[in-house]
């Protein structure tokens, strides 16, 4: 699944083949022997299989409902490939966890249900959503950390209340803290703990870009010091530069900032330096691959760019810069168009970027 996708596949799948195995088992009940994993007398697929398979509707309802509110937040941000992972593999993991209580525990009990797969994707989600909100209604919102909580409360809870029907055994509390350990694991295997820090950060940021450039200012470098690699922290500092009039801090750290800079970044960061007059700080040619890179969505500010360059007397790139400003130039009858011809013939009057105008007819 992509990760720019808003239909969380992956988890509908999931979803799907619970309830087929379900109604399977209504129909063909003798799969419940061959679904379940008996730590007595396992079979290859019983680990795996025991995963989609339930003992009763409330069982396979609350896992699904558990499923369906946290599933889509990890396949939205980790991809569906990645939440698959983190789902069968914590199931597994899980399993594997009942079945180690088993040994200590003989004869040990049979095992069905997702509880261990979907705990192990709330303990992912436990790390790396702590903060974000899972809407149940609108304008109405729960935490996950709430609903990890409230995962663990109900897990404690059912080692010491027996409710409902039972099957051979009871519910089986340490797969499902098994996978749960499984999912808090894939939050550091993933980078699900740096993500929930670069997401904290920014809410951060949002609350203190309200107070002004000096608090947006300490919370960006408080976030630096610990993510120094964090773009909207870096871009965030910049602008509280900008708004504090520290024009050579602000000079030093857009000049490392746009050399990984994303198109919209490269033109925001541009931007400020044009108006503190300080283009001239970025190499010729750098400037010029810039206003390359920026034709057709900022224009304005290619053209700026292209001047600074034009301007500079002695510079290698000014011949270039001055064909390049004669293509931008809308009016060859214009002052400012026979002014920079003129200039490009008289200084570089047998220069390749000379000659190269007359071919285009930009000289007459």
């Amino acid at each position: 699944m992509s990760e720019n996708s808003r239909t969380p596949w992956v988890t509908l799948g999931l979803i799907v083949a619970n309830l087929a195995m379900a109604f399977a088992i209504v129909f063909f009940p003798q799969l419940i022997d061959t679904t379940m994993f008996d730590p007595r007398r396992i079979t290859p697929l019983s680990p795996l299989l025991c995963l989609f398979a339930h003992q009763n509707l409330v069982h396979l309802l609350g896992n699904m409902i558990f499923l369906a509110a946290v599933g889509p937040l990890v396949e939205f941000t980790r991809g569906g490939w990645r939440f698959a992972v983190i789902y069968l593999a914590g199931g597994l993991l899980g399993v594997n966890a009942h079945y180690f209580y088993c040994l200590l525990t003989p004869p040990g009990t049979p095992l069905l249900g997702a509880s261990a797969a979907v705990a192990s994707v709330v303990g992912y989600c436990a790390i790396r959503f702590a903060r974000t909100k899972v809407p149940l209604a609108p304008n109405f919102g729960v935490p996950v950390e709430a609903i990890a909580i409230l995962w663990l409360l109900i897990q404690v809870a059912g080692s010491f209340i027996q409710v409902g029907e039972q099957l051979r055994g009871g519910t089986a509390y340490w797969a499902h803290l098994g996978g749960f350990l499984a999912g808090l694991a894939f939050a550091f295997i993933f980078g699900g703990l740096r993500d929930a820090r670069h997401q904290y950060g920014h809410e951060v940021l949002e609350r203190m870009n309200i107070r002004g450039p000096a608090a947006t200012l300490t919370a960006a470098e408080a976030i630096l010091n610990q993510q120094p690699q964090n773009r909207t922290a870096q871009w965030q500092r910049i602008e509280a530069l900008h708004g504090l009039d520290e024009g050579q801090k602000c000079l030093a750290a857009i000049d490392k900032f746009i050399v990984k800079a994303t198109p919209l970044e490269l033109a925001q960061a541009l931007t400020i330096l044009s108006e503190r007059n300080a283009l001239d700080t970025i190499r010729s040619v750098s400037r010029l691959k810039y206003a390359d890179q920026l034709a057709g969505t900022h224009p304005e500010l290619q053209l700026k760019l292209i001047q600074s360059v034009a301007d500079q007397e002695n510079d290698l790139r000014q011949p270039d810069a001055l064909v390049s400003l004669l293509t931008l130039l809308p009016d060859p009858d214009s002052e400012e168009y026979k002014s920079t011809a003129n200039h490009l013939e008289t200084l570089y009057p047998h220069h390749p970027a000379t000659e190269s105008a007359r071919q285009r007819g930009f000289l007459k």
